[in-house]
């Protein structure tokens, strides 16, 4: 039985989501405005806006078995640009709660890619989740994951919301299961004003300590969510038709890569050995903390005020690297792992590395050769390409920074050396933009960038996050940079 959604949280999710496609994700396929889903009856139908324009859409749909289990649907597809490459992402949530909003499981589609990729989730324990992830046409991946028994649905917490919020200044705390990140967190939320017979609901989930994501609901007195906002890259969707959808022009979506830039003002300068930078974010109401990121040669201390931090960054090399193989490897299994994003066991992946390495015991040697190997691999270098899984890179040969970092990382760890990618920011013409690399353990981590082949990385590269892309979601290696998303500036105090 489908009946009406009324997800004022499920938007908060549709919305985190949707950023988080902004910032990893883009597919080479254009966006027909005249294809939507299917419609049925008690279908929601909100319209995107990113920058002030029309940038996609997002429908919902809740379904109530004869048991009394209830099953919410969302599909999101978004149009954007990346420089001039216009792009597109879709992604469609399927999550299962019991009438009493326990989490039952979920299914996840991601078409990021020519590949999707596609995870399936069950509670298999009270404080445990199995995770089945499926890239293309490699064989699906299992994986446990901590699960939290309190969390609940999307339909309890919108039902929860809408019964408990009703005065200005009443607040609501829950555990809430976002499927798009495959994990719990909490979520706060305060009915912070009453006008023209709407709600607006100011909601803050902590996916990181001291970090939250902000954003705004706007719900009439049927629960019903009329608007919802957030403040990174002017995020909004509005309550529309599949009829107005269908007549809307997405054929000049808005720019989020060159636009994003954080601006320098001025040349970096050639020494690039160590710098020291100054990093501040603009608005210091949001609750956000820069943390550690954990990256080869970054040094994170508070600058002595709120929202403003220095950083020291200096390039790592290792004169004293291990000897392939790695026995015993002190590092945790995971940095050697074959993953839905790295498919280190590819039997084609295996034989070319196997060739690029040779003879060499080096293991920062064989790294860097693998690494000058990606860069030449790769021949059309562009903005239009997804953030594909690895194999998927060494079928295409294309791809920008995150291709080169994922199939850099596979062959990695097919050749034995344990790897991990580094999401952050790098210095471009007088601006830092975003970017990714690699780093591998050689006796102690040292970065590597296959995007410009160099075989070391300078300091003009600033990690922000760490991942070893297991098979969990790959947006929660982005959802922690969210909130500097148009929010920060750098200056450089030093350079040697």
């Amino acid at each position: 039985m489908c009946s009406p959604t009324h997800l004022a949280g499920a938007k908060v999710r549709s919305l985190i989501l949707l950023l988080l496609l902004c910032l990893s994700a883009c597919s080479s396929r254009n966006f027909p405005s005249t294809e939507t889903e299917s419609a049925r009856p008690g279908d929601e139908w909100f319209l995107i806006h990113l920058r002030g324009r029309p940038a996609g859409y997002s429908s919902q749909r809740k379904v109530v078995g004869e048991n009394g289990n209830i099953e919410t649907i969302s599909f999101t597809r978004m149009s954007m640009k990346r420089g001039k490459e216009k792009i597109t992402v879709e992604m469609r949530l399927e999550l299962r709660e019991s009438a009493a909003g326990n989490i039952l499981s979920f299914r996840k589609e991601e078409k990021t890619a020519r590949q999707g990729v596609t995870t399936v989730g069950k509670v298999i324990e009270p404080d445990r989740l199995m995770l089945e992830v499926t890239s293309g046409d490699s064989p699906a991946r299992r994986q446990e994951a901590p699960f939290n028994p309190a969390a609940r649905g999307f339909q309890y917490v919108s039902e929860k919301i809408s019964a408990t919020l009703k005065e200005e200044g009443d607040r609501l705390e829950l555990m809430v299961f976002m499927p798009d990140l495959s994990r719990c967190v909490k979520q706060v939320s305060t009915l912070s004003t009453l006008e023209n017979g709407l709600r607006q609901i100011e909601n803050r989930l902590e996916v990181a300590p001291g970090n939250s994501l902000v954003s705004t609901d706007w719900v009439d007195d049927k629960g019903k969510t009329v608007r919802s906002s957030m403040p990174y890259l002017g995020l909004e969707t509005v309550l529309s038709s599949r009829e107005e959808i269908l007549a809307a022009d997405f054929s000049s979506p808005p720019e989020i890569f060159i636009s994003s830039a954080i601006p320098l003002g001025r040349f970096l300068g050639w020494k690039r050995q160590e710098i020291v930078y100054q990093l501040r974010i603009r608005d210091k109401n949001q609750p956000i903390e820069l943390r550690e990121s954990g990256a080869a040669g970054h040094e994170l201390t508070a600058a002595g005020e709120k929202g403003a931090w220095r950083l020291k960054v200096r390039a790592v090399d290792n004169p004293n690297a291990r000897p392939l193989p790695l026995d015993p490897n002190p590092l945790p299994k995971r940095y050697l792992a074959s993953t839905a994003y790295l498919q280190a066991d590819d039997g084609r992946l295996n034989e070319l590395t196997k060739k690029i390495i040779g003879k060499e015991k080096n293991s920062l040697k064989a790294a860097q050769q693998l690494e000058k190997w990606v860069y030449n691999y790769i021949r059309k270098k562009n903005l239009g390409t997804a953030f594909a899984t690895a194999k998927e890179v060494l079928e295409t040969r294309q791809g920008d920074c995150t291709e080169h970092a994922v199939l850099l990382a596979a062959m990695c760890r097919a050749g034995g050396i344990p790897s991990r990618v580094v999401a952050g920011l790098v210095y471009h013409k007088k601006n830092f933009v975003g970017h990714m690399w690699t780093e591998v353990y050689t006796g102690k981590w040292v970065p590597l960038d296959a995007t410009i082949g160099k075989g070391r990385v300078e300091a003009d590269h600033i990690a922000l996050s760490v991942s070893a892309l297991d098979n969990s979601a790959v947006s929660e290696m982005f959802v922690g940079l969210i909130p500097f998303l148009g929010n920060m500036d750098i200056e450089v105090l030093e350079t040697r």
